[in-house]
């Protein structure tokens, strides 16, 4: 069984799953924020992550995990843009938005990440790959305005909206952040690292809304948070590893246009979110978007040599 999981056939199985429970992480999300404050969710969820994969890291690859000093000032960019913003954001946003909108918005990485490359790191973005990011940013319109363009007029956003469209800004920015560092340091050790910096920060931030080191959470709460850390976060990163040692990155990108709709439908199935036919259109428009964005010949933020390492950390580590 097990040797199944090493062939195209059982890494395609692996990647689909991991898509799932990197979906239902916004409706565990969703949950848990209605229980705790936002920092304090992304601090306990990613501070314990982290500790797992730097358990993983130092099994794996022995010191040879350990940063070197010039690769600190990275490694402490990736902290603060990944991890402490990026989540900062989605669960702030997540408490005033939907876990649906939190999927969709959630999408949009892979596009925010050429555009701003193409900026940064004066990335070619085609014509074939600017239509894609045209028809993506229509479908976050889309959502955000739940199809009423009035909306723009009257600036009557939804704040959450519009905290977690920043999270894909602060993903692209992290993914940006991390070139340099990926050229010597795995993915696995340098997701590690930033994940620590991060959590660190998200105490500070958590402490400030109250956290004292304990969590009040009932029942259900704890099974969304152990969700968050087990399923979405230690088992989908190491499925997602096994996908790209098998398929390569560019095979298994394919596999995170699932994401959005697990997401709407975990939202409808277990916390009784409607799907309106405007979030519909949207996840149909960014979706194709991303398709189009992604598809061979779209933007790499690294040289061949360390393009897997790269891809590999940009959509394994903070779902």
């Amino acid at each position: 069984m097990l040797q199944f999981f090493k062939t195209e056939k059982g890494v395609y199985v692996l990647l689909t799953l991991t898509a799932i429970l990197w979906g239902g992480n916004a409706v565990a999300a969703k949950y848990t924020v209605g229980q705790l404050a936002p920092s304090t969710t992304a601090f306990f969820r990613f501070a314990w992550v982290s500790v797992i994969l730097v358990s993983l890291a130092f099994y794996i690859e022995g010191r040879r995990c350990l940063p070197r000093f010039k690769q600190l000032p990275g490694i402490i960019a990736m902290g603060i843009t990944g991890i402490f913003m990026h989540n900062f954001f989605t669960y702030s946003g997540v408490k005033l938005s939907s876990a649906t909108n939190m999927s969709l918005l959630n999408a949009l990485n892979p596009v925010i990440t050429a555009c701003l490359a193409a900026i940064f790191l004066k990335e070619h973005l085609t014509l074939r790959q600017l239509s894609g990011i045209a028809v993506s940013f229509l479908g976050v319109g889309i959502v955000i305005t739940k199809g009423d363009w009035m909306t723009i007029i009257r600036l009557s956003f939804n704040q959450g909206d519009i905290l977690l469209a920043l999270a894909p800004v602060c993903w692209a920015l992290y993914s940006i952040a991390g070139r340099k560092v990926m050229r010597g340091m795995t993915a696995l050790a340098a997701t590690a690292w930033a994940g620590i910096f991060g959590s660190l920060i998200l105490l500070f931030f958590a402490w400030g809304e109250g956290f004292g080191g304990l969590l009040n959470l009932n029942y259900w709460g704890w099974v969304s948070m152990l969700y968050m850390i087990i399923g979405s976060g230690f088992f989908a990163f190491l499925w997602w590893n096994q996908g790209v040692a098998v398929i390569g990155p560019n095979r298994a990108a394919i596999f995170t246009n699932i994401i959005p709709v697990s997401g709407m439908i975990f939202a409808a199935l277990l916390v009784n979110e409607t799907i309106a036919c405007q979030q519909l259109a949207g996840a149909a428009l960014i979706i194709s978007g991303v398709c189009l964005t992604t598809q061979k010949g779209a933007p790499k933020l690294a040289d061949n040599k360390t393009d897997d390492n790269l891809q590999f950390k940009e959509r394994s580590s903070s779902r």
